[in-house]
């Protein structure tokens, strides 16, 4: 919710009485300022999907529905974490710190930009997908095979051009509708869009995954297997880049999750140890910046803080 420490009189101002250096990092669902009606609503995952228009253009023709798992929750705090490295970096050159005003919302708003572009523009709104295909063109999307799923993209002026001689299309290209150089095909505006989405649906219903990946590979189409996540950690490119590790937690039981990305050549990243426990570094990080340990335990009688029992 909106405004929380400044509402218990932990002001920015005051923080920076302490510390002008110090950065913070705010992340709400709706902002820190704004009306009444929205700054102090509580807010989660799909609240910020929906009143950012990034839940809208999700989901099907036929239904919006919000992406998961946790969109909105993973982007924000990514957007927060690279707020505040942005900010300590400045802080480095001005020695003055910095308050930073997260809402989920638009975080949301601008991760789902590139459709409403057009409609802030111009009014055109993009329909949503059907079936996992993309709205405005054919060959892009979501495609079942004889055994499986795979997406694909077909763009390109070779790709489309092979592609088309394989299901059986050859006798469109270069026609005024498709003309040479065509590089991607308007399933909307092209009146053959319909056809190929027909004529590649039956082609990739007839061949098996491995059959089209192989070809795909030939035409320089690309393309993937929609892998099923117990598929993931056998994969090859997985297992080269280690992409699946395993790490003891702090209770000595063994956990097994995705590794660190990005990776780092010079300075690699490392799970040095498992998720603390609620609390459990409560008490070093308060004695590192200058509490006492009575300062501590009045933080805890009065609930502010929580240490490890």
């Amino acid at each position: 919710k909106g405004p929380a420490f400044a509402r218990r009189g932990i002001t920015d101002e005051v923080l920076w009485q302490h510390n002008p250096k110090l950065v913070i990092a705010h992340l709400s669902g709706f902002g820190q300022y704004g009306t009444e009606e929205y700054t102090n609503l509580p807010a989660y995952n799909t609240i910020a999907q929906a009143f950012s228009g990034y839940l809208i253009q999700n989901g099907d023709v036929d239904q919006p529905m919000p992406a998961f798992p946790y969109t909105a929750d993973y982007f924000s705090g990514l957007t927060a974490t690279t707020a505040a490295l942005a900010a300590l970096h400045k802080v480095r050159e001005t020695g003055k710190g910095e308050s930073i005003d997260i809402a989920m919302y638009e975080v949301m708003l601008r991760m789902g930009q590139y459709f409403m572009m057009d409609y802030f523009n111009g009014g055109e709104m993009c329909p949503r997908m059907s079936k996992g295909k993309d709205p405005y063109y054919a060959g892009c999307g979501l495609y079942k095979c004889a055994d499986g799923y795979i997406v694909m993209e077909l763009v390109g002026i070779t790709q489309i051009e092979e592609c088309f001689k394989d299901i059986g299309l050859a006798h469109l290209l270069s026609t005024p509708e498709i003309p040479e150089g065509t590089q991607l095909i308007h399933r909307i505006e092209c009146p053959y869009g319909p056809l190929v989405e027909e004529k590649l649906d039956a082609w990739l219903a007839a061949h098996t995954i491995a059959e089209v990946k192989e070809r795909f590979a030939e035409l320089n189409i690309a393309c993937a297997k929609v892998l099923t996540v117990p598929e993931l950690e056998s994969n090859p490119q997985y297992v080269a880049r280690e992409s699946i590790t395993q790490w003891q937690t702090m209770d000595g039981r063994t956990c097994k999750g995705p590794n660190i990305m990005p990776k780092f050549k010079n300075n690699p990243g490392q799970i040095w140890r498992g998720m603390p426990s609620h609390g459990m570094d409560t008490a070093a990080i308060l004695k590192n910046i200058g509490y006492s340990e009575n300062d501590i335990q009045e933080l805890v009688s009065k609930g502010l803080a929580k240490v490890e029992d």
